[in-house]
């Protein structure tokens, strides 16, 4: 059976035609309508068949009678978790997408993982585009499996305006899951489609929706790209026994609701367990680094469709003339009878048409080409000029969200964690910023100030530079507490501690180290430049502060640069050398220690 077609634009431009297929018996009468309704006056037809048919025999079939119908066109596609077109999700139908371009070269190139190594493959589609004029690569991947990493991880060479997307074939509960040329099928491998020509404009946008909650981890051991064996020195899927009460059998296999985030170039990308051994580690459908922070995540529906309703913004002010729509399966999972409402946003934009995938894949700004989960990637394609493009003259429509009963249910739980988790991290704010600082002064205290000290030599170290430091002790300090009371001694520490602050630059640091006295971190400074920030600070105390008595507060300072060897304690031993130097020279005044030990 025909059930629908789909087709808009004018003049010489693309064109997007849609249809879906019920199953092999309709293609006759599908091809009739197809023939009287298409647009033949055309440079390169490219077509992508999206199907969740359940009879792989009748794919090959269809494909087969595509072939012949259409010779010279170019044909890739997929099997799928579901099917998309005109913003609506269908299950095992065979979506037929068709573009027609009038100033477009498709090329394809069809790659088997079982007989060309991923670098191989990634080093030949890198060649074969070299001498092209690339607007854009569409990749229909195979498997999510290490073989793909390794493949993505090489497309980093890609010229920076050149945009990517695609996805992981979806499984049917059939027979799996694969992609198909008109030549070949490919259960282990990619099909690169490759848009040439200088017409073209290709627009890629993202959108997630899902929320990081908990605290955070750090990945400690790792095999490979993508199995996590440990997250703070513990089998990593105990973060999910303790905060979830997910056990292996949970993870093994299931579309799981709650990935793992991580903070990467600035963006949340998630990642999602689809296995877990005996002893914890957990497969992930993606790429991770050890040394990388993860945190557990949750799907919050309005989020979820602002972004697709987001996404819409910014794809209308693009103009595209079709769009290529892959959507992870997971989002289908947890939206359920909601999942239409990502999907029509894009039909009132242009002709639309896509699948729900295994594993999103984008690029992001730094030009690395990223497998991802839970998204919703959205090609957009446009060849005619902007401003002429029938989408230009659409109206935004209001953003509107009637979800279901069990999503608003959903919705409310999804608020009440995000609230608790903003007041949770503002209270460990808070606990973090007590541990680190001086309750008295405000600066930090000693523990905090000698790793500020550690972090800023290995930077130093990292750029060559140089990095200095002073120690600051109060004179007759004792006194001040034993002659006016312990309020007036808080009182004059306080205000030394604003002095110190207000003479230092914005990447020094200060600490109180114990008492009366103070430690100045100053990263990129020679020994001669934190003379005169000590002799800026000691003039500053002199002159600024009187004790009940009429005296002023005064300081002693020693200074003293970073030893070439790197020893910690060399390094306190000339500051305390050039500070009991200052004090046997009669007090409030500047002494600087050579690495050598002597004081000037």
């Amino acid at each position: 059976m025909v059930a629908r077609m789909v087709m808009r634009g004018s003049g010489i431009t693309m064109k997007q035609v849609s249809f879906y297929l019920r199953d092999i018996a309709g293609f006759d009468a599908w091809a009739r309508q197809f023939r009287e309704t298409c647009p033949w006056e055309t440079k390169t037809v490219f077509v992508s068949v999206f199907s969740g048919w359940p009879d792989k025999a009748a794919l090959g079939e269809l494909v087969h009678r595509l072939k012949k119908m259409l010779p010279n066109a170019v044909i890739v596609g997929s099997t799928t978790a579901g099917e998309i077109m005109s913003g609506y999700l269908s299950e095992k139908t065979a979506i037929l997408n068709f573009m027609f371009f009038q100033k477009t070269d498709v090329r394809l190139l069809a790659i088997d993982f079982s007989d060309t190594p991923p670098e191989e493959a990634a080093a030949s589609l890198l060649e074969s585009l070299r001498e092209e004029e690339v607007a854009g690569v569409g990749l229909f991947v195979a498997q999510n499996d290490a073989l793909t990493h390794r493949f993505l991880s090489h497309l980093r060479p890609l010229a920076p305006h050149i945009k990517v997307f695609g996805g992981i074939a979806g499984n049917t509960e059939e027979f799996g899951s694969y992609v198909f040329t008109g030549e070949r099928a490919l259960e282990r491998g990619v099909a690169a489609v490759c848009f040439l020509g200088g017409e073209l404009r290709i627009q890629v946008s993202t959108s997630v929706g899902w929320r990081p909650l908990g605290p955070s981890f750090r990945i400690t051991k790792m095999d490979g790209g993508n199995v996590i064996r440990e997250l703070d020195g513990n089998p990593a899927q105990n973060i999910y026994q303790k905060y979830l009460g997910l056990s292996r059998a949970d993870i093994n296999g299931r579309n799981l609701l709650f990935p793992l985030c991580v903070e990467r170039n600035g963006n949340l990308i998630m990642r999602l367990p689809i296995d877990c051994t005996e002893d914890g580690a957990l497969t992930i459908a993606g790429d991770c680094r050890e040394g990388e922070c993860v945190r557990l995540a949750y799907g919050d529906p309005s989020r979820i469709l602002d972004a697709s309703y987001n996404s819409r913004i910014d794809i209308m002010s693009f103009e595209p003339e079709a769009i290529l729509l892959s959507n992870c399966v997971t989002r289908r999972i947890f939206l359920r009878e909601d999942t239409n409402q990502e999907l029509r946003p894009f039909q009132s934009i242009a002709p639309n048409a896509g699948l729900y995938v295994n594993g999103e894949i984008s690029r992001d700004d730094d030009g690395n080409v990223l497998l991802l989960n839970m998204s919703l990637v959205a090609a957009s394609f446009r060849e005619g000029p902007q401003g002429e493009s029938s989408s230009s003259a659409i109206s935004l429509e209001p953003r509107t969200r009637k979800l279901t009963d069990m999503m608003k249910l959903v919705q409310c739980l999804a608020n009440f964690v995000a609230v608790v988790s903003a007041e949770s991290e503002m209270v460990n704010e808070q606990l973090a910023q007590l541990a680190r600082t001086d309750r008295l002064t405000g600066l930090y205290n000693r523990g905090e100030i000698e790793s500020v000290l550690r972090e800023a030599l290995m930077r130093n170290r990292k750029d060559d530079g140089v990095l200095s430091a002073i120690m600051i002790d109060l004179d007759n300090f004792k006194s001040v507490n034993d002659t006016f009371g312990h309020a007036v001694g808080d009182d004059t520490l306080r205000w030394t501690a604003k002095v110190i602050q207000g003479e230092i630059r914005g990447n020094d640091a200060a600490g109180r180290w114990g008492g009366e006295e103070f430690f100045v971190v100053l990263p990129y400074t020679t020994v001669e430049a934190a003379k005169s920030v000590a002799e800026r600070i000691r003039r500053a105390l002199d002159k600024g502060h009187t004790l009940p008595d009429g005296r002023s507060v005064t300081g002693s300072f020693g200074v003293a640069r970073f030893p070439e060897s790197g020893d910690y304690m060399k390094f306190y031993q000339y500051l305390d050398e050039a500070l009991y130097r200052a004090k046997q020279a009669g007090k409030n005044c500047v002494c600087v220690a050579e690495e050598e030990g002597r004081s000037e």
